[in-house]
């Protein structure tokens, strides 16, 4: 059901997850201006200002790679603030409290050669939403003076004059807030970089047309790589692995559009990989298995495709989740072995599953839908999900673990499915009307199980995580009844 139904949604739409909306547009205001320590591009010759006491030297990089021959040699936290290529000719460490390298000019490249920059620590958030207040490379334009005390007071401000074609690339980066950083940048790229033990790895902000590629982001408390209204870029066989305690996830896009996701791995965090509100973009062949709660989480999100994307050995919920999440395609992807379930839309209409796999899942199914109408579901394959088999004890419901699982929803249509060796049955069919499921060769109309007609009152209901969802529409409440500390992660499987 969409949110313009005038009886409004069965389910209240969750109004955050882990802070996934909260807006992070006042990192730059955090940042105390460092003008006194500026990398400049001389006439004659490409210089930085390293300061020492109160004198100012100018060093230029000799022999090397030719590219490097007339690069700037930066051996100390800096401001660049004019075209050219620079590069790190020593480890960096930051102050407390301060960013290390801000570029605030467009035509910029930063080569780390393999070099570290190091904070003094992730600073400690008492309240939501958290803000960076330090960076280890932050890219953005120059804020006038009326606009910094905007931001200082608060106030969301514009970024008018962006910059572009700006290269971070060949550094690792530990201990602040935020790894790199682009806020306002266009067209530049990210690559070869490490970001571990930060509250964010890589952050996008308000930038567009940038390319992540070949960046590992580990260890860091939210998320590995993060896009906040940012569209239209590419993200491509990058690592976000065991990041998210105490909550987060590997990947994250809010508000963000129109962006490509193709070959990461998003293995071992909280959660694996969520959009949220975030509109036509495009999740291609991404590893995302063995986090510990869901894989893939669509929230208030439509119009987006997830194609060819192994999805398996989540260890406490679902594989991938559609939530208030409409017109989406699940094409091709791998959903095995998940705690929960595999693929499951919660009020989710009109989105299109063809030739997926979803074996092995928990207690909800292979294939779940709840209070969705509309959808079509073809060529899919859901065999052997578990339910009674998984438990012992006389008053378990031999109806746990279906191939496919309807609950209260109307219109959904489909051919050629396969599901087989499911503790459930082929088909759990709970309450709604119009329904056309082909099953093995059979059409599946009314509530009807495994071929033995039930009662509606007699069919099973869901498992206790996905009826916390349905009744509140508020994650947090089915997060709390895991012990993110005793979870244990899987083998894939």
């Amino acid at each position: 059901m969409r949110d313009s139904d005038p009886d409004g949604p069965r389910i209240r739409r969750r109004s955050y997850l882990y802070g996934s909306v909260a807006a992070v547009s006042g990192l730059a205001g955090c940042l105390g201006a460092r003008d006194d320590r500026t990398a400049r591009k001389g006439t004659g010759e490409q210089s930085t200002a390293v300061h020492s006491g109160n004198e100012t030297t100018d060093e230029r990089v000799d022999g090397g790679d030719d590219e490097a021959t007339d690069a700037v040699s930066i051996t100390e936290c800096t401001t660049i603030t004019e075209p050219g290529t620079y590069v790190l000719a020593a480890d960096l460490e930051a102050g407390p409290g301060e960013t290390c390298i801000e570029i605030r000019a467009s035509d910029v490249t930063l080569d780390g050669r393999g070099r570290t920059i190091t904070g003094s620590g992730r600073t400690e958030p008492l309240e939501e939403p958290f803000e960076p207040a330090t960076t280890g490379v932050l890219v953005r334009p120059t804020l006038t003076a009326a606009k910094k005390k905007r931001k200082k007071a608060g106030v969301t401000v514009p970024l008018t004059d962006g910059l572009s074609n700006v290269t971070v690339q060949n550094l690792t980066v530990q201990g602040f807030d935020a790894g790199i950083t682009f806020e306002g940048v266009t067209g530049g790229e990210i690559s070869g970089t490490t970001m571990t033990t930060m509250q964010y790895g890589l952050l996008l902000i308000k930038s567009s047309e940038n390319t992540l590629r070949g960046n590992e982001s580990t260890g860091n408390d939210r998320n590995g790589i993060r896009l906040e209204r940012a569209n239209g870029n590419l993200l491509e066989a990058n690592t976000a692995n065991d990041n998210g305690l105490p909550g987060g996830t590997g990947i994250t896009l809010a508000e963000s559009h129109e962006n490509r996701l193709v070959g990461n791995d998003v293995d071992g965090n909280i959660s694996g990989l969520e959009l949220n509100r975030s509109h036509g973009n495009r999740l291609e062949e991404n590893s995302v298995s063995g986090n510990i709660f869901d894989g893939i989480v669509l929230l208030g999100s439509r119009a987006n495709s997830l194609v060819g994307n192994a999805v398996n050995s989540n260890t406490n919920l679902f594989g991938v989740i559609l939530f208030d999440s409409h017109e989406t395609t699940l094409e091709e992807n791998t959903v095995n072995g998940n705690a929960q379930g595999g693929i499951t839309l919660v009020e989710a209409d009109d989105n299109t599953l063809v030739g997926n796999t979803a074996n092995r899942n928990g207690f909800d199914g292979g294939i779940v839908l709840t209070y969705s109408d509309g959808n079509t579901l073809s060529n899919n394959t859901a065999n052997g999900n578990i339910g009674a088999s998984a438990l012992s004890g006389p008053d378990i419901d031999p109806t746990l673990g279906p191939g496919f699982n309807l609950f209260d929803s109307s219109a959904n249509r489909g051919r050629a499915n396969t599901a087989r060796g499911n503790d459930g049955g082929p088909i759990n069919i709970v309450g709604g009307e119009g329904n056309s499921i082909e099953i093995n060769g059979v059409v599946y109309t009314e509530a009807t199980a495994d071929g033995t007609p039930r009662g509606t009152d007699e069919q099973p209901m869901l498992s206790d995580p996905l009826e916390v969802l349905v009744e509140t529409g508020e994650r947090e409440q089915l997060l709390e009844t895991i012990d993110v500390a005793d979870a244990e992660l899987p083998v894939d499987g």
